[in-house]
Order: C-alpha cells, then sequence, then structure tokens
C-alpha cells in the first residue's frame, strides 16, 4: 500500500516538473523552472506541492480510504453474517425435513401397529368362535350318541323281553307253522305297541 502510494507521488512530481518548463506567469511570461532565475520559484512550487499533498494524503484521501476500508470490511462482514445465516437456515431446514421425515415414519408404524393388532384381534375372535362352533358340535354330538344308545339300550330290552316272551310260549306248546305265523304277527304286533308306548 505504501509503495503504491509512493509510486502515485513520484509519477505526479514527475507529470508537474514535465510540465513546468512550459509554466506561463503571472502576467503571461513564460517561466522555466530549470532557469537559473527561476529556481526559486521551481523550489517554492514543489514545497507547495509537497504541502498541498500532505495535506490531501491526511484530510481527504486518508479518510476517503479509511471509510472504503471500513465500507469493505462491512460488506464482508454483512456477506460473512449472510452466509451464517444461510447455513443456519439451511441446518434448521435440514433438521425440521428430518423431523418431518422421523414424524411420517411414526405414523406409519402407528398406523401399522393398528393394523395388525386389528388383525390379530379379528384372529382371535374367529379362532374363539370356531372353538365355540365345535365345542357346541362336540356336544350336540355327545347328545345324539347319547339318545342313540339310549334309544338302542330301549331297543335290545325290548327285543330280548319279545324273545322272552316267544320262547316261554314255544316252549308251552308244540309250533305248527300257522303257530309260527301267529307269533311272529303278535311279535311284531308288541314290538310296535312298544315302540308307540316309547315315543309316547
Amino acid at each position: 500500500m505504501r509503495r503504491a502510494g509512493f509510486l502515485e507521488i513520484l509519477m505526479i512530481l514527475l507529470f508537474i516538473l514535465a510540465g513546468a518548463p512550459c509554466a506561463w506567469g503571472a502576467e503571461g511570461e513564460k517561466i522555466n523552472i530549470f532557469d537559473p532565475a527561476d529556481i526559486p520559484l521551481g523550489i517554492w512550487s514543489i514545497v507547495v506541492f509537497v504541502i498541498l499533498l500532505v495535506v490531501l494524503k491526511k484530510y481527504a484521501w486518508g479518510p476517503i480510504l479509511e471509510g472504503l476500508q471500513k465500507r469493505e470490511h462491512n460488506i464482508e462482514s454483512a456477506v460473512r453474517d449472510a452466509q451464517q445465516a444461510r447455513d443456519e437456515a439451511q441446518r434448521l431446514r435440514d433438521q425440521l425435513q428430518s423431523e418431518i421425515n422421523h414424524a411420517h415414519e411414526k405414523v406409519r408404524d402407528i398406523l401399522d401397529e393398528g393394523r395388525r393388532h386389528a388383525q390379530e384381534t379379528t384372529d382371535e375372535m374367529i379362532a374363539k368362535a370356531r372353538t365355540e362352533i365345535q365345542a357346541e358340535r362336540d356336544r350336540l354330538r355327545r347328545e345324539i350318541e347319547m339318545a342313540r344308545d339310549q334309544a338302542l339300550q330301549e331297543l335290545w330290552k325290548q327285543t330280548a323281553h319279545l324273545a322272552t316272551m316267544i320262547s316261554a310260549k314255544a316252549i308251552r306248546r308244540q309250533l305248527t307253522e300257522e303257530d309260527h305265523r301267529r307269533l311272529v304277527d303278535e311279535a311284531l304286533t308288541e314290538l310296535q305297541g312298544a315302540g308307540k308306548a316309547g315315543r309316547g
């Protein structure tokens, strides 16, 4: 920075010195600062220029440069702050998206759990109903078998009773074919009567 400022001052001095031999005096006469008679004027011109340069550097270029540097610093700070804000916003957006995705997964899990629970409840109800139906079938089958067994026992009793009666009658007398037919008819009649009595 100092080197650039020094080069600027040197270039300005060279420009002034190059244009100085062609300078014009107050009364329109031509002035040449390299002329021995005009050397004090050239020296005073250089002194005035240097003083002007120092004053301008201190009160004009310095504050302007300081203001520009401060503005550059403010812009860099604003860019940094904006970048940080953007990064923070991106982080918050990612965090929010992650939480939304987590909530969606949780809702899916809850719905799946509800479906599983409903299916298990339905399966349990169906299994319970099947068990009850099978138990009712078994009970009815046992009742039917008991009723059949009772009917068979009653039938065997009646049959034994009739056989005993037929044997007793057959022993008492000698049977002819006609007697035999009559005994069978009587036995059938008694069986029918026993069946009606059992139903009654």
